[in-house]
């Protein structure tokens, strides 16, 4: 065998062997990249159900303001009637 077919020979290998390596990685790495998917979606699911509890709480803490403000109505009701520090010189 001559130096140029040794050295075609040992090209063809090394690329065929990087080849098959670099395709394995890649199907690797796209299979993991699935499997990836339902758990970001469990993810994405769960922040949503958190989303709506801190929307729950908004909602409580909004009604609970909503009857002090009509309580402390009741006690001292509010008038239309403006407040002005103007002094009158007599």
């Amino acid at each position: 065998m001559s130096t140029a077919s040794k050295v075609t020979l040992a090209a063809s290998i090394a690329f065929a062997t990087g080849s098959f390596i670099f395709i394995n990685y890649s199907q690797q790495a796209e299979r993991s990249a699935l499997r990836q998917g339902p758990i970001k979606d469990a993810q994405r699911m769960a922040a949503k159900r958190e989303k709506s509890q801190k929307q729950k709480l908004n909602e409580a803490e909004h009604r609970e303001q909503n009857e002090l403000k009509a309580k402390y109505q009741e006690l001292q009701p509010l008038t239309g009637e403006i407040i002005r520090g103007e002094e009158t010189n007599p």
